[in-house]
């Protein structure tokens, strides 16, 4: 490869799986990133991305490179966060994926609670539900213990899930769930058991579920934490079983040693910590 420049360009279509998105992030336009694609592609002999119902996936031919790129990518950065965290320059910027449900209950509250952990850092939050993988974020909370690769992945908290109703609701034979890409999900498999049937209403997240069951009283699986905040919702069925994900948060390995990686990682902790004592309250009131 003559031109380093184009492992921008690998990077970035590797991350975010298309040209559009790619383009976005790299300043410039659909068009030039393909052709930058296509000219990698000639130089190799065989195509650099193939193309699937996901997006674009890297080839073979392309694999080792990207996995350098990416360690080159995230040093750098690393490199420079460091620089700015020990000047007055702008706050570092750290791209964070989660499920809805975990930014909402758990992370915005502690952007203020815990403002000053964040000193020379800015967080930009997107919504990540079924994606693998890092993408385009800096940093990913999600359930479950990510694939191992190339990455730093810990355990920093637990969410507990169950089916609940509201008091004053009359009983009846519908309840609302998740959307169908959720169906294997244990809860939705308990709830389908239990009512013998599907849902009646669906949506797609956690936080626009409870939205939903409010309007129409409607039963359905939500965290325990939107119970502890909403007094008119009560179990459903109070001697079933508790269902908990562990919370996961990884990045990358490279940037182990980026100074703004880690005061956000301390930050997510602690907002998990904060979590964690709320649960333990409520379960012993």
């Amino acid at each position: 490869m003559n031109n380093w420049d184009d492992l921008r360009f690998l990077v970035a279509l590797s991350k975010t799986g298309t040209m559009t998105a790619a383009a976005k992030s790299l300043g410039t336009n659909t068009a030039t990133v393909s052709r930058r694609i296509e000219r990698l592609s000639e130089t190799l002999g065989m195509p650099a991305f193939v193309k699937t119902s996901d997006g674009w996936r890297p080839s073979e031919a392309v694999a080792s490179l990207i996995t350098l790129a990416q360690s080159f990518d995230g040093e750098l950065q690393a490199a420079l966060n460091t620089q700015a965290t020990n000047t007055d320059s702008e706050p570092v910027t750290i791209n964070v994926g989660s499920l809805p449900a975990l930014s909402s209950l758990v992370l915005f509250p502690g952007l203020t609670k815990h403002a000053e952990m964040l000193d020379g850092v800015r967080l930009n939050f997107s919504d990540r539900i079924f994606r693998e993988g890092l993408g385009d974020h800096d940093l990913v909370l999600q359930y479950n213990r990510p694939d191992q690769g190339r990455i730093i992945a810990r355990k920093v908290g637990e969410m507990n899930f169950r089916f609940y109703r509201f008091a004053d609701a009359p009983a009846g034979e519908d309840w609302a769930g998740l959307g169908e890409a959720h169906d294997d999900n244990p809860l939705m498999q308990y709830g389908q058991n239990q009512f013998g049937r599907e849902p009646k209403l669906r949506v797609d997240s956690l936080m626009a579920l409870h939205r939903l069951m409010k309007v129409t009283e409607l039963p359905g699986p939500l965290p325990d934490l939107i119970a502890q905040r909403d007094p008119d919702l009560v179990p459903l069925f109070p001697d079933s079983p508790v269902r908990t994900e562990n919370c996961w948060l990884f990045y990358h390995e490279s940037r182990r040693n980026d100074p703004g990686m880690r005061r956000a990682v301390d930050w997510i902790i602690r907002c998990f910590e904060d979590i964690d004592g709320t649960e333990a309250d409520a379960s012993a009131s």
